[in-house]
């Protein structure tokens, strides 16, 4: 996928396969949530701001890990922007949305098509969008996130008023 995994992604793809232990069921549809640079990753050492070439590391859990505040006690959902506001929501991608897999550099990818999030409103809560996540749930900070990933270009993308089509073209990525 991305700049990296999360390690509870590759804990619920390990279930799939190679271990098909029953559960949990397959996710058939993923969503993309806007990562911005309000969000803070607490897993330790200690905070780490999230920036155009900084997402959370792979051990940070999505639900729990992630906060607005540096230093703070409140958890989950941190950075993305607050559903509905701005008419920011998570965009779904179905599994018929993702390309055959095929050889990429060292190793190998699908990339599904490209994805627009709703057309803003107004402002989204948190505006400064600094890449995505793949999570498998439409509500914000709910869900397990399989990876992060920032834009290719380093770049931060602001939804500062209504009128703005963010869009992103997710892929997954595994070098061999």
């Amino acid at each position: 996928m991305a700049e990296n995994f999360s390690n509870e992604g590759l804990d619920r793809l390990l279930s799939y396969m190679p271990r098909n232990n029953g559960g949990p069921s397959v996710d058939t549809t993923l969503y993309v949530a806007a990562i911005t640079t309000a969000g803070f990753e607490t897993r330790n050492p200690s905070d780490v701001a999230l920036s155009g070439t900084t997402v959370p590391r792979r051990e940070t859990v999505w639900s729990t890990d992630y906060q607005t505040v540096a230093g703070g006690t409140a958890r989950g959902a941190g950075g993305e922007p607050t559903i509905g506001t701005g008419a920011y929501a998570r965009k779904s991608v179905a599994n018929t949305e993702w390309g055959a897999p095929a050889t990429s550099g060292t190793g190998r990818r699908t990339t599904a098509n490209q994805q627009s999030f709703a057309q803003s409103s107004a402002a989204w809560s948190n505006p400064n969008v600094i890449g995505f996540a793949i999570v498998n749930n439409s509500a914000a900070g709910s869900g397990v996130a399989y990876g992060y990933a920032n834009f290719d270009d380093a770049s931060t993308v602001a939804v500062n008023a209504a009128g703005i089509t963010l869009q992103v073209t997710p892929f997954w990525h595994h070098d061999i």
